[in-house]
């Protein structure tokens, strides 16, 4: 199996060091054998705090706005918006670093046999080289029963001399009051900002590290140095003063003493019991999928290597695919597994210093919803409870902004937020005035309950896709028997207009396709819902009702494309990133076989973008591999992912837009995932399982383990000669499979009908049934 990522040279950049997390703690090991770095990040250490946001909407002036749209007077009713609409503050601050540890080693000698590994595994990064005849090995993790990053050092063959400090280059202090212990207390400064609001001290947080080495140990005012040992320990606690459920830092917490009692607790224990106890848990989470392709493994070819020869030389590496997704899972259950409280952000919880790309935040226009796109169907649906206690919060937040800006029920947000409640337009309004962000991620909550089948869940998160229905049932305007949303876009596109015989560009409009796409389906999911549950029979009538109001998908005459906005605009950049218009297609499924001309023009819409440089960014590209999966086009969708490979992922195998943006990790494993198993297909209580509906012509011979499909069905899938020869489907709750078959004989034991080429199986909850394809 592909687990081992490995360097065997060093070179110093954020971009080659080896991401290790347990959810709530990560730490980026770049590997020097001279000077050893680990920089840590902790998941809630944000500047910013909890506040309201102004701003002078009102219902009255939403009106007006809206009477300018429907005049398609865009630039007046785009300028009223942002004067009126636009937060103050308008922007989210940032996620920052925690600092860095240093292991300054005294030996400052070349060095040889150099080998950097992060075993996926087994969550565990080690480094092991020989300098001056001494042989080093460091192993690193950070354990989730422990919650604390652990550092071990070992030397054969003669001993080393090392200073160990922690640094961070602004808002903390560190000590060493004692020849074991470091500590490092601090608190976010946020400067006055015009975009970011006024100055204030934000959360205090703190590290301690405790050190020990069977070596002379000695502290200075700031480290602790370590000399002829030939075995050293780190423990080190990380802690901030954010409160979840206040959504808001509390400094009255005592964030040193969490951190002396976490490392007491593994004090408590040895390395061994610590090392042991978080592989096992690691591997339970992450063993759930098994996926390999026959190929070279080329296992002896660092990773790097590998990667050049696919950018370089065009190479084929079915390995390295295989690597990649299992990276993709990895991330995902060390950002958002684990001891996670929030959803994994634009950079996961990596990010280098204190102002990072987009500041680390919340995009809610398609970027945290695709951090979540591969959580059920490759089997980590315990990753994926941060993200939905996190919606199930902001939309109480939401709530006020609903009510504020559009003198609405329910609850709204837009493009960013933060981990303290923001919900208001942010940026601009052009991008920024995005209520559709609320609904999108109530569709991700729906389709966790649909894989899982678990009624408590839906239960809990009826009154966050309530609450969503509730804003848009109040939003909706009606003009000419249609409900549009207005203002509205289609997310950071641009579209030229004609205004008084001048030609003119905006982004903002009314009615993107993009809108009606996700009203459509979470208005008829939310009304199954209320079937599901027996409640709410009034809502879901107003529901239906509404959904046969919705504009229909329209066809652009120029180019037999799906239109980007309510009219036939010519887009100002037709190669753009986002593809917004095909939500339908993937991660929606209105889009489908069952409307051939719309499926058509699904398909002319992606050769539009490409032929005009789309897919630029990495997260783009993820998205495009998913709609080439869902159009049943094995050959395109892996020819994508080569692209991802070849022109959007770093040397660690991180995701560029660029620069680094997690999302594009994820987006490839689902679309990965989309090209072995769907099951989108169907009303949502009787789903029909569709295997290997994309599979690339080069992925002859494989398997995979343990994938998800909605129903509550898990699925091992064996091929040979690019056909299903056996699959394992394991039921986790009483349910009836519908499966479609590819033209052959099929054996099994298990009673079955076939109707029209789909077969139908009663499973009972934990019964397993096997199928073998002649």
């Amino acid at each position: 199996m592909s687990n081992i990522i490995f360097h065997d040279k060093y070179i110093r950049d954020w971009m080659r060091a080896f991401p290790l997390g347990n959810g709530r703690i990560g730490a980026m090991l770049y590997g020097d054998p001279h000077k050893e770095t680990i920089e840590i990040n902790e998941e809630s250490l944000w500047s910013g705090k909890q506040l309201k946001e102004q701003c002078a909407a009102d219902p009255q002036t939403l009106n007006k706005i809206r009477e300018l749209l429907f005049e398609e007077k865009y630039g007046e009713a785009s300028a009223l918006c942002t004067d009126t609409f636009l937060a103050c503050p308008p922007r989210v601050r940032f996620y920052e670093s925690f600092g860095e540890i240093f292991i300054d080693f005294a030996d400052k000698s070349d060095y040889t046999d150099y080998r950097k590994e992060l075993d996926l595994g087994k969550a565990v990064a080690t480094v092991s080289y020989v300098k001056n005849g001494v042989s080093y090995r460091s192993e690193t993790f950070i354990s989730e029963k422990y919650d604390c990053l652990v550092y071990k050092l070992k030397t054969e063959n003669g001993n080393f001399s090392c200073r160990v400090s922690m640094e961070r280059g602004q808002d903390a202090v560190t000590a060493a009051p004692d020849t074991d212990t470091l500590l490092l207390d601090g608190q976010i400064f946020c400067p006055a900002h015009e975009y970011y609001g006024e100055e204030f001290l934000g959360m205090k947080f703190g590290a301690r590290l405790c050190v020990l080495s069977n070596g002379s140990m000695v502290n200075d005012q700031n480290g602790i140095t370590a000399s002829d040992a030939t075995e050293m320990v780190i423990y080190a606690a990380f802690s901030t003063t954010y409160d979840i459920e206040k959504f808001d830092f509390d400094n009255s917490i005592d964030y040193q003493k969490r951190n002396t009692d976490t490392i007491c607790k593994a004090l408590d224990a040895d390395y061994k019991e610590i090392r042991d106890i978080h592989i096992l848990d690691h591997k339970a989470r992450f063993d759930k999928v098994c996926f390999e392709l026959e190929a070279d493994t080329l296992e002896t070819v660092p990773t790097d290597e590998r990667l050049r020869r696919v950018t370089e030389e065009d190479a084929d590496d079915l390995d390295l695919i295989c690597l990649y997704y299992n990276f993709g899972r990895y991330l995902l259950l060390s950002c958002s597994g684990g001891n996670a409280a929030l959803p994994a952000n634009l950079q996961g919880i990596w990010c280098n210093g204190f102002r990072p790309p987009w500041g680390s935040d919340y995009h809610t226009n398609i970027n945290l919803q695709m951090n979540y796109w591969c959580a059920d169907n490759t089997n980590m649906s315990e990753a994926f409870l941060p993200f939905s206690n996190y919606v199930k919060k902001l939309s109480e937040f939401g709530r006020e902004t609903s009510q504020k800006l559009f003198g609405a029920k329910g609850w709204v947000c837009n493009h960013t937020s933060d981990i303290f409640g923001r919900t208001g337009v942010h940026d601009s309004v052009g991008c920024g005035f995005f209520p559709m962000a609320g609904p999108w991620l109530c569709l991700n909550l729906w389709d966790h309950y649909e894989f899982t089948q678990e009624m408590e869940y839906l239960e809990e998160i009826f009154p966050v896709l309530k609450g969503s229905c509730e804003f848009l049932l109040d939003f909706l305007t009606e003009k000419d028997g249609v409900l549009h949303t207005a203002p509205s876009n289609s997310p950071e596109n641009w579209f030229y207009y004609t205004e008084n015989g001048e030609r003119k560009s905006g982004m903002f409009a009314y009615s993107a396709t993009m809108d009606s796409q996700i009203i459509r389906e979470l208005f008829f999911k939310t009304s199954f819902a209320c079937t599901l549950l027996g409640r709410e029979r009034e809502l879901a009538k107003v529901l239906e009702a509404a959904l046969s109001k919705l504009p229909p998908l329209r066809i652009s005459e120029k180019y037999g494309t799906i239109c980007e906005w309510i009219k036939d605009y010519e887009e100002c950049e037709p190669g753009h990133r986002h593809i917004s218009h095909l939500f339908g297609l993937y991660p929606g499924e209105t889009i489908n076989k069952s409307e051939p001309e719309i499926f058509g023009a699904a398909k002319k819409t992606i050769e539009r973008r490409l032929s005009h440089g789309g897919a630029a960014t990495g997260w783009s590209r993820a998205w495009v591999i998913n709609f080439y999966a869902r159009l049943k086009n094995g050959f395109s969708a892996g020819e994508h992912l080569k692209q991802l490979l070849k022109l959007s992922t770093a040397e660690n195998l991180f995701d560029m837009h660029p620069p680094f943006q997690i999302d594009g990790n994820f987006g490839a494993v689902a679309g990965v995932t989309e090209m072995l198993i769907q099951s989108h297909e169907g009303s949502p209580n009787r789903r029909t399982v569709e295997l290997l509906p994309a599979l690339p012509p080069s992925w002859k011979k494989g398997f995979v383990k343990g994938l998800r499909a909605r129903g509550g069905f898990v699925f091992d899938i064996f091929w040979e000669n690019s056909k299903v020869s056996k699959v394992c489907i394991t039921s986790d709750n009483k349910n009836v499979l519908r499966m479609k078959l590819p033209e052959s004989r099929i054996i099994t034991a298990k009673p079955n009908t076939v109707f029209q080429g789909v077969l139908e199986m009663n499973l009972e909850r934990g019964e397993t049934a096997e199928i073998v394809f002649l």
